[in-house]
């Protein structure tokens, strides 16, 4: 059995930190100045990141983030690539409960930050979104 790649576990637990709703857990894989632009946002710092994830607490019932495809290479002791993955997030909206699935393709950058691979960006690139009522 191979070991598993840097960027995967990252992306594996990235996944996981959302959806257990260990938020505070995602200084462990994040650098300090992390960056990341979304569809409708932008991040700046690791805490700024830790606070921004909140939403999903706030506003979903649960989670579940898929990891897909990772294509990238590493320069020296720099990772560029990307992964792909489906994001589902149940919430309610006018009391019926829905599904909101979205398609993402995170670019992102992994470097050491005190001798630990981190991300240092992972900006979101949405490919298509569904939301749908959940059949009873």
């Amino acid at each position: 059995m191979t070991e598993r790649r840097i960027e995967e576990l990252l992306a594996l637990r990235y996944a996981s930190i959302c959806d257990r709703r260990n938020f505070s857990d995602i200084k462990d894989i994040v650098t300090q100045d992390f960056k990341q632009n979304g569809p409708e946002w932008q991040c700046d710092g690791a805490a700024a990141f830790e606070a921004q994830l909140g939403y999903l607490a706030e506003n979903c019932s649960a989670t579940m983030h898929m990891v897909g495809n990772q294509l990238g290479e590493w320069q020296g002791e720099v990772y560029f690539g990307e992964t792909y993955s489906i994001a589902n997030h149940l919430y309610q909206k006018n009391g019926v409960e829905r599904k909101l699935d979205m398609a993402i393709r995170y670019d992102e950058e992994i470097r050491q930050e005190h001798g630990v691979y981190k991300y240092a960006r992972r900006d979101v690139n949405v490919i298509w979104v569904s939301d749908t009522p959940l059949s009873s």
